[in-house]
């Protein structure tokens, strides 16, 4: 079978090469979801079959179509706070270790790996739309449904066992040469392909909220979506993956108060805002000291909180080093422990591993980019159809991202899906600047484009 998985990794690089820049992108996602981070082709420097598609996709681009390329750094709506983080990153190097450091290349590192995502997806949105490409995944996210289930099913998960064992190196916590199964005794658990059914749940969650605002679109995909709305849902419970379902319950929440009129805003709100307070009341007794749920207890949280702060006690500005919670914290261990020894899991939210690695300035920088593209996404979902329901996701993956962290580099899940869509932005922008006109991808709006542009040519 290794041979198999061999011959399917470089025959979706070919097709990468052969295909357009839809197809790259495609190939780019596949790739990204079917090959974990937990395979590796070389051990040091880490180099895993995901940074491999991706690097191949710039690459690609470049040579391809290089104005497309440039166009999208020097139009790219996100130069502000994607350079901020930059700027957090080197400082961060700079401060502990000087330029010519390994905290400097962890920091490259983690940009190209990390935000990369977004400005491939932004590549793609700037050339392509964003529904045809939504409805060229439809067969392969169908394929991650189904194996979802199947693996509850038979109780081992042999696409991950296949998948790791055919490369040169694993760093997972499973036995491959064992049967695999991650359900609990009070939960399901599953995680297809990815590192950790977290990592599968954030998959899952952006899927879901991707194709939601899609099932009026057209009557002939609509049955098609529809279904594949309650596949994703069924994977959302059996992946146990609390997270991911709070995160989809309230994206879907958000995008339907924000299709209300506004008087019944107001009504909704206030009743939320009187049931939240009653809410919160019975969550904070339930969860203040429940040892049960583990990482949702308040108190467990509370003293991961006080450790990241306490480990920047030092450079609160600028932290203790790209990468220092990886390689240092968790370099002998998969969970932190305080100074008395006490657990302290795994830092679940992103916020612990932002301060402890670069300090308020990364956690502010890191922030400020989320924050940059929900704003975006929000100012243009009436102009654009095809990015109506883009905010919802960016909303609900900051939400994840917060409580649950990047593992398995689950944020590349949803860079991706967003990043198409603010490519998709970028795209009109340019066409309403050239021609004058409002941003809208309208029929009626491209017909004015269309009819200006013939009246130009003639005169």
């Amino acid at each position: 079978m290794s041979y198999v998985v061999l011959l399917f990794f470089f025959g979706l690089l070919t097709y990468m090469f052969l295909t357009n820049t839809q197809g790259r992108f495609l190939a780019l996602v596949m790739g990204t979801v079917l090959f974990p981070t937990t395979a590796l082709l070389i051990k040091n420097p880490s180099v895993s079959p995901q940074h491999i598609f991706l690097y191949a996709f710039f690459i690609i681009e470049f040579f391809k179509d290089r104005q497309n390329f440039n166009k999208s750094i020097s139009n790219n709506l996100l130069l502000f706070p994607i350079g901020l983080s930059l700027v957090s990153y080197i400082f961060t190097s700079i401060y502990n270790s000087g330029i010519a450091s390994k905290d400097m290349y962890y920091g490259i590192r983690d940009v190209i790996d990390g935000f990369g995502y977004i400005y491939a997806a932004f590549i793609c949105g700037r050339k392509e739309n964003v529904y045809e490409f939504a409805k060229k995944l439809i067969p392969f996210t169908f394929v991650i449904c189904a194996f979802g289930i199947i693996e509850i099913l038979l109780g081992d998960n042999y696409p991950y066992r296949i998948v790791n064992a055919a490369f040169p190196y694993y760093e997972g916590g499973q036995n491959l040469l064992s049967s695999m199964n991650l359900t609990e005794s009070w939960r399901f658990r599953t995680c297809f392909t990815t590192k950790h059914p977290t990592a599968f749940g954030t998959l899952l969650m952006s899927l879901f909220l991707f194709y939601a605002p899609y099932v009026k679109n057209e009557v002939s995909e609509q049955k098609k979506i529809a279904l594949l709305l309650g596949l994703l849902a069924v994977n959302l419970f059996l992946c146990g993956s609390r997270t991911a379902m709070l995160c989809v319950a309230f994206g879907v929440c958000l995008y339907i108060y924000f299709k209300l009129k506004p008087l019944l805003k107001i009504i909704i709100a206030g009743i939320v805002i009187f049931a939240s307070s009653a809410a919160l009341t019975i969550l904070l007794q339930n969860f203040q000291t429940n040892t049960d749920h583990g990482g949702s207890s308040l108190d467990f949280r509370t003293s991961q909180l006080l450790f990241s702060i306490a480990t920047i006690s030092n450079s609160p500005i600028f932290g203790n080093g790209n990468k220092y919670t990886s390689h240092v914290i968790f370099g002998e261990d998969v969970r932190a422990s305080d100074s008395s020894g006490n657990d302290l899991g795994g830092l679940e939210s992103i916020i612990f591993s932002l301060l402890i690695d670069r300090g308020f300035l990364g956690l502010f920088s890191y922030y400020l980019l989320l924050l940059w593209m929900f704003v975006l996404l929000f100012r243009y979902r009436n102009q654009l159809k095809g990015i109506r329901g883009g905010y919802a996701l960016m909303a609900s993956g900051t939400l994840f991202l917060t409580l649950s962290g990047t593992i398995g580099n689950s944020s590349s899940f949803l860079f991706m899906f967003v990043g198409i869509q603010l490519g998709y932005i970028s795209h009109y922008k340019q066409i309403a600047f050239e021609n004058n006109t409002k941003v809208s991808d309208s029929e009626t709006a491209n017909e004015d484009v269309s009819n200006a542009e013939a009246i130009d040519a003639e005169s």
